[in-house]
């Protein structure tokens, strides 16, 4: 009977060990398909078109340049991004439409300096690092200051002379309030004693066919939007908003060479972009970041960046955030301290920049 019992006692533990067993390894399967499955959902994304808003019209600076590397993340995702233009608002209007949408990373916005400046125009309360992520700033560009191909102004010295001359008579077209267009003439008229009439259009481009045509007597835009233009002879150039010479354009007079007042500006160009609103998932964000430090790295990239003297960056992370409150700062006080701003920096926390 002791043996019996013995047999029975151990074939008892045995059953209960072989329970306890398969208990865990069901537990541990478990686990293991919990855990692939949350992998799996990291690599999910994107499952379908991304769909990119710009807010300005169609071959503008922000344009051009957002369909320039937004290709190239096209492949590198292996899913269509689609591009939506939607003017308005000093590009307010997109940047509010992206903020409306599922924060999936399927709506993004390509933004550029404007943003920093929506609130000390009253535009929009938005701050660029406080209601968006910067998945990746890819350039900066450069102002130039153009006059139709039969003005009487060749130099930028006439122009300016003009201006302190006869107040408010020269009309230069803009991209809108408080871009940096705007904000470099209200510098000519802060830093030269010139006077202008500031004439608004919905972009770059527009404001470049407006000079082309005569209906404005200057524009200051970004110099890729005019180079052709300029190469065919359909406008003139009468000065960059540098310190030197744009590379390949050196005929180019730079304004802070022509007036060292206006050196310390200079040089002044926007950023742009590619951006998420803020609360898209890490793991969203980290999937675009990668696609985007290859973008930035690609051939044909650096290739197009080069025909449009475009200057290529490559921020994103703390990085970015540190530049675009740098950029913020500055561009905020430059406004407002040229009498082009409705606010205050101040009241919105944007400390002035250190001289």
């Amino acid at each position: 009977m002791k043996r019996k019992s013995v047999f029975v006692f151990v074939v008892l533990m045995v059953f209960v060990l072989s329970i306890v067993l398969t208990g865990c390894g069901e537990q541990q399967q478990q686990q293991s398909g919990e855990n692939k499955g949350a992998a799996e959902t990291k690599t999910k994304y994107p499952e379908r078109a991304i769909n990119v808003i710009i807010g300005f019209a169609p071959g503008g600076p922000t344009d051009l340049i957002g369909r320039g590397i937004l290709p190239i993340l096209q492949q590198e995702l292996g899913v269509g991004i689609g591009i939506t233009n939607m003017p308005g608002a000093a590009s307010a209007t997109a940047a509010s439409n992206v903020l409306s949408q599922p924060k999936d990373g399927y709506t993004l916005f390509f933004g550029s300096e404007i943003m920093s400046i929506w609130q000390t125009m009253g535009v929009i309360d938005l701050n660029p690092t406080r209601d968006f992520i910067p998945i990746k700033l890819v350039s900066q560009a450069i102002p130039v200051i153009a006059v139709p191909p039969d003005s009487k102004f060749n130099k930028v010295e006439d122009f300016i002379k003009f201006a302190k001359e006869n107040p408010s008579k020269l009309r230069i077209g803009t991209a809108g309030p408080g871009t940096v267009p705007h904000i470099s003439g209200l510098l000519l008229e802060k830093e030269l004693g010139s006077k202008f009439t500031f004439v608004p259009y919905d972009g770059g481009r527009p404001a470049v066919t407006a000079v082309m045509g005569g209906q404005v007597d200057a524009t200051i835009e970004m110099v890729q939007s005019m180079v052709e233009a300029y190469k065919g002879n359909k406008l003139k150039i009468l000065a960059s908003f540098t310190n030197e010479p744009i590379s390949g354009l050196e005929t180019i007079p730079a304004i802070g060479k022509v007036y060292p007042q206006m050196s310390k500006y200079l040089p002044y160009g926007p950023y742009f972009g590619l951006f998420a609103a803020k609360g898209t998932p890490q793991e969203v964000i980290d999937v675009l970041k990668a696609g985007m430090d290859n973008a930035v790295k690609d051939p044909k990239w650096l290739d197009y960046c080069k025909k449009l003297y475009l200057v290529p960056i490559d921020y994103s992370g703390e990085e970015a955030i540190k530049f675009l409150n740098d950029w913020t700062s500055k561009s905020a006080w430059i406004l407002y301290d040229a009498g082009g701003a409705k606010k205050s920096p101040a009241e919105f926390g944007i400390p002035r920049p250190q001289q």
